[in-house]
């Protein structure tokens, strides 16, 4: 198979030397297609989305071209998803010139025409009239061909101008995206060989530009972000993630190539993919960069992600930029995943583990969180949360299931057989011991089975051997490491117990010392096993208590600072 061209060693694409995607997907060629018009702040944004776009173009027309001879695919099926992409990088077209300046010191972007030596006749050399025209002839391409001109006209009505596509003079098309050259970065002689060959190099090309675009925005977010310009960076971010949709439309098509066709691909190729590009590994390093800018930022003020989620009336701004990070290492990871699984149906398991080692595990592609610090605000959100309305919400979902008359299996009788105390004083010892020390089996071996635990009184109870199992679960969740669980008896029966006790440990919130107390009834069948207990607590107090310890931690930190 003829080998092209090396790229040039100093360019982006080539990470300063000449790798297997790099020579296979020719990235420094395919850079040098991108267009840059001095005094047009959206070329730099626009030109990479739009060669991406034809190159795409280019793949639809020879997918229509193929559609009689590639018997084994489903074309009607290949078709819908080659337009879906196509439709995707118009709209994202669109978004991107439908920007523009909006209060709270956002950023403010020139969308002014273009030079005027850069406005000329028709395309004659885009696939967008050929695909139109085959389209209009195939049946069922009615459909298509008008979701993509309506997808089309809203982008020229964003610009402002025409872009040469519709037999109607405007940008000069064929010299700003160079339709003809972006066509020749697939050497045609190769197809004999490798029928899928320029499916997938195509789509990866066109990939490039996506994450070309997506790294122009998040440049821009960096700007925003040193200005604590936040409204600005959430743009921008927003951005990159369509961009990262976008890709993870083109990573679709993967699918749609033969296995049998892509295997000698592999082999000759030493299983190239998306993921050896330097403009996507950048992207994570990146994301990762500005996420770390965030977080010191909000230390300076002593915020954390946590308190942002937490209270996101009193901090609206970052927490719209916080949701926009989310939004876009969901996109982000949700496209790297989905390739790790597109890699799989084609070159099988084995072959996975390799693709991406700081992301992807063989036997769960896409696994890790990008933004791990996120993951880690939004499960202490949810601890704390379940704390300070965990009256409200058992309360809640008790009243539901009684109107429904599911509340049958919460009544229950204290036993009326007498517990001797020697029994009933080593089943409380094991109790909080094993509390203490997070041994589940011999804490749920004091409670019979079925049980009753109603923490805190009026909730829905526990009645299940999960439902316990999950409670101590959940109890440890709050408190990872208990000191000390201190109680007193304060009544006895016969066969009953009412202590108040008393835990301190570290709590789920910062490593922040904390104590709860509460005063709970318990009652034992003659074993000395626990048939049922009630707690009176109010965890909203615990709640409350945490966040303004938190808060006096975190300004306490400033002050270590300065």
């Amino acid at each position: 198979m003829t080998q092209p061209s090396p790229p040039d060693a100093t360019s982006p694409g080539s990470g300063g030397g000449a790798s297997d995607y790099d020579l296979y997907i020719r990235t420094a060629q395919v850079e040098q297609a991108w267009p840059e018009i001095p005094g047009w702040p959206l070329s730099s944004r626009l030109g990479p989305l739009l060669v991406s776009f034809e190159i795409t173009l280019k793949i639809f027309q020879e997918s229509l071209e193929e559609a009689s001879k590639r018997l084994y695919l489903n074309n009607g099926q290949k078709c819908d998803a080659i337009a879906v992409c196509l439709n995707l990088q118009l709209r994202l077209m669109t978004q991107l010139a439908s920007q523009g300046g909006s209060s709270g010191g956002a950023r403010q972007i020139s969308n002014a025409a273009p030079p005027d030596n850069l406005f000329g006749p028709a395309s004659r050399e885009s696939a967008w009239r050929t695909v139109m025209e085959k389209l209009g002839r195939m049946q069922g391409g009615d459909r298509l061909r008008a979701e993509l001109k309506l997808r089309y006209e809203s982008l020229v009505d964003a610009l402002g101008f025409e872009l040469g596509l519709n037999e109607s003079e405007g940008l000069d098309y064929d010299k700003f995206v160079q339709p003809e050259k972006i066509h020749g970065l697939y050497d045609p002689d190769r197809r004999e060989m490798y029928p899928d060959d320029a499916m997938f190099v195509r789509i990866h090309q066109a990939s490039e530009g996506l994450l070309e675009a997506a790294l122009v925005e998040l440049r821009g977010a960096e700007k925003s972000l040193y200005k604590v310009d936040y409204m600005g960076a959430e743009s921008q971010l927003l951005m990159a993630a369509r961009c990262a949709r976008s890709l993870d439309s083109m990573l679709n098509l993967l699918g749609e190539m033969s296995q049998v066709d892509y295997a000698p691909l592999r082999l000759a190729q030493r299983d190239v993919d998306i993921s050896q590009s330097m403009r996507w590994q950048a992207g994570k390093s990146i994301i990762k960069d500005h996420f770390w800018l965030f977080r010191q930022q909000l230390k300076d003020y002593g915020l954390n992600f946590f308190l942002v989620l937490a209270d996101r009336s009193e901090h609206v701004v970052e927490h719209r930029l916080l949701q926009a990070f989310k939004t876009l290492s969901r996109a982000m990871q949700e496209s790297l995943s989905n390739h790790a699984h597109l890699m799989q149906n084609i070159q099988g398991t084995a072959m996975v583990a390799h693709v991406d080692p700081d992301s992807l595990t063989s036997d769960q592609p896409g696994a890790s969180p990008l933004l791990p610090d996120l993951i880690e605000a939004f499960d202490q959100l949810t601890l704390w949360t379940s704390l300070k309305f965990a009256n409200h919400t058992g309360a809640v979902i008790r009243e539901q299931e009684e109107r429904l008359g599911l509340g049958g299996k919460y009544e229950f009788e204290p036993p009326g057989e007498p517990c001797a105390r020697s029994r009933k004083l080593r089943t409380i010892e094991r109790l909080f011991t094993s509390l203490r020390e997070g041994d589940m089996q011999t804490w749920l071996g004091v409670f019979t089975d079925p049980s009753y635990l109603e923490d805190p009184r009026g909730s829905r109870p526990s009645i299940t051997r999960q439902d316990l199992a999950m409670r101590l679960h959940k109890f440890h969740g709050l408190f990872p490491s208990i000191e000390s669980c201190d109680y007193q008896i304060l009544t006895e029966g016969e066969n009953s117990l009412q202590l108040q006790w008393t835990v301190t440990g570290t709590s789920f919130l910062g490593g922040i010392q904390a104590s709860a107390m509460r005063e709970q009834i318990f009652y034992f069948d003659p074993e000395g096993r626990i048939c049922a207990s009630i707690a009176e607590w109010e965890p909203e107090t615990l709640a409350d208590q945490l966040m303004e310890q938190h808060r006096e931690a975190m300004l306490d930190a400033i002050g270590k600072i300065d």
